[in-house]
């Protein structure tokens, strides 16, 4: 930059200065093009994946395809799907290799700053899409890149303002960004973002939009998220994360347990698909987070490998990708978890809940989502017979050997009896063990035979109808946390599939 950059220029004079410039690739995704097939076989997913968790990437191709001519019948570039497809293969090769690196234009403070910038954009891009898809959004995907660009003024005074920013005692501080810039950062954003003619949905989601006004549905999602993730890094018991949640639970029309889960999981997602960031993600300070999933936020060592120059390796020579980690030599289980069934599952039961509810198809989805979303291979909903002294099997999501005939005694304030008498949730592992099995019924034990296991209330009109039972009984697999989250919204629709039945 110009050493007159140093004098405190205007919003416009910002603009003018930033606009003709670029924000650096990742190293990171380069490595990972590098490991992709030329862009002429690729799929436009796995570019878009890699694009997504790197800002720079994203932007470059956004506005690449937005500066091509385009008729007045074309629809605008949301995505970087459609960016990809309208530049094809040689101008996307052109774009990314014009790239600079970032760890080659910043010095190291700045990069952490960089990546903990992109961090939480990228958290809150995730949960803008998240929102998006619990309310059936036809174009998800559209939010997720509005939201993952909402700090691109700030990553671009970081790389082009010569230490601008150092004046600046607290970036999230609106106030104290207009009195050492004169504007903020979002209006930088907004700014840009028009002077590069990008969608008009990602420059309407950088607009000032007051707390009462009624906006889009999307807009509003893009904003809530952003709430959320920079709410989040304060702290997730706090009184203002409280009112987030509760309005995310009025915006999806659910209860505040689910959208407590929604934003738990969310978050989890986001971190788990970012580790490379190096920088400590929100969720990390989540309340009662397994352990091993906290470890699985820690970034791993560099092999030497990743230690070698990216830059000289063409992406589009055709290299073999590593094998998962999940085929690596671990002798730790990996996760058999399918969240895309899974997440379908959810989103065909909600609507199922909406509309004209009919039970058996109600049935075979929550079988779908149990067996081959959460691949919980021993699952069934026990009814509380008219005596209320026992369970009985009514309903079965897996294979049925035992269960058709199965009754479960509750007597002497057993564990069944005290589930039943408040809605509760019971997830068994060795950290509880020795109070968890002295209450369960010696046959009932003797029957399950493990120590992992879910069990969940189903109540409705204040009434006990009975409890749901999952694990992974006979396979290689555990159960963590997310499969007891996973788990809960399952359970949560469940009750409501039972209300409706009972009206």
């Amino acid at each position: 930059m110009n050493a007159d950059m140093d004098e405190k220029k205007t919003l416009e004079q910002w603009v003018e200065c930033l606009s003709e410039l670029n924000l650096p690739l990742l190293k990171h995704s380069r490595q990972e093009l590098k490991e992709m097939e030329a862009y002429e076989k690729v799929s436009m997913a796995k570019l878009s994946n890699i694009a997504l968790t790197d800002p720079g990437l994203t932007l470059a191709l956004l506005r690449a395809a937005c500066s091509m001519p385009r008729s007045r019948l074309q629809d605008e570039i949301h995505t970087v799907d459609a960016a990809a497809m309208k530049l094809g293969a040689a101008n996307i090769t052109k774009t990314i290799e014009a790239m600079p690196f970032l760890e080659d234009s910043v010095d190291e403070a700045t990069k952490t700053l960089y990546m903990q910038i992109i961090a939480r954009d990228y958290h809150a891009a995730y949960q803008a899409y998240g929102f998006a898809r619990e309310r059936v959004d036809m174009a998800p995907e559209e939010l997720f890149t509005a939201a993952m660009l909402h700090g691109i003024g700030t990553l671009m005074l970081l790389v082009h303002g010569n230490g601008v920013l150092n004046k600046c005692t607290s970036l999230n501080d609106l106030d104290i960004q207009k009195e050492t810039l004169g504007f903020s950062l979002t209006q930088l954003s907004h700014a840009l973002a028009k002077q590069w003619h990008l969608s008009s949905f990602i420059i309407q989601s950088l607009e000032k939009h007051d707390e009462n006004e009624r906006i889009n549905p999307r807009l509003y999602e893009v904003q809530l998220a952003g709430q959320v993730a920079i709410s989040a890094e304060k702290g997730w018991q706090t009184e203002e994360m409280e009112t987030l949640i509760e309005k995310v639970a009025a915006h999806l029309h659910c209860d505040i347990e689910e959208a407590i889960l929604e934003v738990r999981d969310n978050a989890i997602h986001s971190a788990d698909e970012t580790v490379f960031y190096g920088v400590t993600p929100a969720a990390a300070s989540l309340p009662d987070l397994d352990e091993d999933i906290l470890k699985t936020f820690s970034p791993p060592e560099p092999d030497e490998e990743d230690e070698e120059d990216v830059s000289a390796a063409s992406p589009q020579k055709q290299i073999k990708a590593p094998p998962p980690a999940s085929l690596a030599t671990s002798d730790e289980p990996f996760s058999p978890l399918n969240h895309a069934i899974f997440d379908k599952v959810i989103q065909d039961i909600k609507a199922q809940l909406a509309g004209e509810f009919n039970l058996a198809e109600f049935m075979a989805l929550l079988k779908r989502g149990f067996q081959d979303g959460l691949k919980l291979n021993r699952a069934f909903f026990a009814m509380l017979e008219p005596d209320k002294k026992n369970l009985a099997c009514r309903f079965i999501f897996s294979n049925e050997t035992g269960l058709r005939n199965l009754r479960i005694p509750v007597n002497n304030h057993n564990l069944f009896q005290r589930l039943l008498e408040k809605p509760q949730a019971i997830r068994c592992r060795q950290e509880n063990l020795n109070k968890i099995i002295p209450l369960i019924p010696q046959a009932f034990y003797k029957f399950i035979d493990t120590n992992q296991f879910f069990i969940m209330t189903i109540r409705t009109k204040g009434k006990a109808l009975g409890v749901v039972y999952v694990d992974r009984y006979g396979n290689d697999y555990g159960l963590d946390q997310i499969d007891y989250e996973k788990f809960c919204r399952v359970w949560l629709l469940l009750s409501k599939g039972f209300e409706r039945l009972s009206r």
